[in-house]
C-alpha cells in the first residue's frame, strides 16, 4: 500500500511535468500471435520506417505469444525462438496473454528473463506456491514531457484462472479486471492512458463503459479483426486479429497536454513487401532447423471441421490405449483441417499444441450420460449419442461403436485430457489415474500404425434432437 501511493505520488509529479506538452505518437500493436513468425521480417520493415520518420513511435504485443506454430512450441527452449524475434524487431512492452503458462511458470519465467522487451499484468496475484517472477502492473513513458501509461491485464475464465491448464497457474490469484481497473484510476492523470488488455473484445467494451477517462484499449485474446477501431463511450478499442497477419496503428496527437485526436487502422503484413533481411535471415534459419516436417502418415482425403478432426483425435485414444470410450473438448482442437496428402509432426503439434496428458476413469453408464447431457459439445470416440430435449427435459441415447446399447451396469474404461479431468465438474466414483503420455504423441503412434487416414466421410457421433 505505501508502495502504490508513492507510485500516485510519482505518477501527478509527472502529470504536472508534462503539462502542456505536445507530442505526435504512434504505437504498432500485435496480439495473439501464437508462435507465427512469418510475417516478423514485414513487420520489422514497417515499424522501421515508421520510427525513422517519426521517433515516438512504438510496438506492444497484447500476448499470447506461444501455443500455435510447433517450431515455436517444439524449440528445445519452449517457445523461445518467437522471444528472439521480438527482441530484434524492436519489441518494448507486452501484456502477458493466457498462453503465455501453457508451458508453465518456470518456462515462462526464463523467457521474460531472455526478453528485452518488458511484461506487465496488474490482476495477478502472487501466493506463496507460485513460481512466477511477479511482473510490473504497468509502464510509464515520459515522451517528450508528454506522459503516457500503460496497464496490462489479462483475462479470468469462469473458473478464476485464465485459459489454461490449471497446474500451470498454481498458486496464483486472478484479479476481475474490471476492479483492478478502478485501483489505477489515478494512471488517468496522465495524459495518455491506455490499457494492453488481453480480455477479448466484449470485456473492453464493457470497460470502457464503466471507465470513459481509459483514452486507448489495446486489445486482444478474442482474435477480433477491427479495421479501424471502435468507439465505446469515447474510449478507442482496437484489435488486431491474430497470428501476425495484422498489426493495429494507433496514432496520438497530444496538444498541451490533451489529445486531440486518435485514430487507429489495420495493417495487412501479408501485402507488404518491404522485408527487414536481417529479421529475415532469423526467421529463415529457425525455419531451416525445423524438424517436424518429418512425414507420420498419409491422409486419404481432407479432414475438416472440429467433429472430423475430433474424431481422428479420440480415435487415437481408444485405440492406442485400450480404452472404451474418449473426451475431447473442443478447444483442444487448433487447426480448422487438415489437407490431403502427406502428414507431419508439425501437423499434429499445430492441431493439439497443448502438451495434455491422458487420464484414464472408470465411469459408470449413469456417469457417463450425465458427462454428455452436460458437455453436448464434447467430442467423443466409442460410442455415437443422441441427446434429446423435450421442454426441460433431456435425455440420452448412448450405442457403442457396433450400435450396440451401454450396458448400464458395467464400467467403462474413459479416457480424456488432463485438461477436462482439472477443469470440467463431473460425477466420478473412480479418481482416475494418469497414464504417463500425452495426447499429441499418441495421435502420432496412432498414424504411424494406421499409415492412411481417411476421416472425409466420419459422422457426427453426437446429435442434439
Amino acid at each position: 500500500m505505501i508502495r502504490l501511493r508513492f507510485v500516485k505520488i510519482l505518477v501527478l509529479a509527472l502529470f504536472f511535468a508534462g503539462c502542456g506538452k505536445d507530442a505526435e505518437i504512434i504505437i504498432l500493436c500485435t496480439n495473439d500471435m501464437h508462435g507465427s513468425i512469418d510475417n516478423f521480417p514485414k513487420l520489422s520493415a514497417y515499424y522501421k520506417k515508421l520510427k525513422a520518420e517519426n521517433p515516438n513511435t512504438f510496438l506492444f504485443s497484447d500476448g499470447d505469444l506461444f501455443s500455435g506454430n510447433p517450431l515455436v512450441d517444439q524449440y528445445p527452449e519452449k517457445g523461445y525462438p518467437i522471444v528472439d524475434i521480438m527482441n530484434k524487431t524492436g519489441y518494448c512492452l507486452s501484456s502477458i496473454g493466457n498462453h503465455e503458462f501453457d508451458y508453465g511458470q518456470e518456462v515462462l519465467n526464463k523467457r521474460m528473463e531472455q526478453a528485452k522487451f518488458q511484461f506487465i499484468c496488474a490482476n495477478i496475484q502472487y501466493g506463496e506456491n507460485s513460481t512466477l517472477r511477479p511482473v510490473e502492473p504497468y509502464r510509464i513513458f515520459n515522451i517528450n514531457g508528454v506522459v503516457m501509461s500503460v496497464l496490462g491485464l489479462i483475462e479470468v475464465g469462469s473458473g478464476g484462472i485464465p485459459s489454461t491448464h490449471p497446474d500451470n497457474v498454481t498458486g496464483l490469484k486472478f484479479v476481475s479486471p474490471a476492479k483492478t481497473v478502478g485501483e489505477y484510476s489515478f494512471l488517468s492523470g496522465s495524459d495518455v492512458f491506455i490499457l494492453l488488455s488481453h480480455l477479448g473484445v466484449n470485456p473492453d467494451v464493457n470497460i470502457a463503459k464503466k471507465y470513459p477517462e481509459i483514452d486507448i484499449i489495446l486489445g486482444g485474446h478474442s482474435h477480433t479483426k477491427i479495421d479501424n477501431g471502435m468507439v465505446e463511450n469515447g474510449v478507442l478499442i482496437t484489435q488486431a486479429s491474430s497470428k501476425l497477419d495484422y498489426v493495429g496503428e494507433t496514432r496520438i496527437s497530444v496538444k498541451k497536454g490533451q489529445i486531440v485526436d486518435k485514430t487507429n487502422k489495420l495493417v495487412n503484413l501479408n501485402e507488404l513487401t518491404d522485408e527487414d533481411l536481417e529479421i529475415k535471415q532469423l526467421v529463415d534459419s529457425y525455419k531451416a532447423n525445423d524438424k517436424g516436417n518429418k512425414v507420420i502418415g498419409h491422409v486419404a482425403s481432407r479432414i475438416s471441421g472440429k467433429k472430423k478432426l475430433g474424431a481422428l483425435m479420440t480415435d487415437a485414444l481408444t485405440e492406442m490405449l485400450d480404452l472404451d470410450i474418449a473426451f475431447l473438448n473442443s478447444g483442444g482442437i487448433r487447426i480448422n483441417s487438415i489437407p490431403k496428402g502427406d502428414i507431419t509432426l508439425n501437423t499434429v503439434y499445430a492441431l493439439d499444441p497443448f502438451g495434455n496428458d491422458v487420464v484414464k476413469i472408470m465411469m459408470s453408464y449413469d456417469e457417463i450420460e450425465k458427462f454428455l447431457l452436460k458437455n453436448q459439445t464434447i467430442l467423443v470416440s466409442g460410442i455415437n449419442c443422441t441427446i434429446t430435449a423435450k421442454g426441460k427435459e433431456k435425455s440420452v441415447k448412448i450405442l457403442d461403436k457396433n450400435g450396440v446399447a451401454l450396458n448400464k451396469s458395467k464400467k467403462y474404461a474413459v479416457g480424456m485430457n488432463s485438461y477436462i479431468y482439472s477443469t470440467y465438474k463431473f460425477a466420478h466414483d473412480d479418481a482416475g489415474i494418469a497414464l504417463n503420455v500425452n495426447t499429441a504423441d499418441v495421435l502420432i503412434k496412432y498414424i504411424e500404425n494406421k499409415k492412411i487416414i481417411d476421416y472425409g466421410n466420419v459422422l457426427a457421433r453426437i446429435t442434439v434432437e
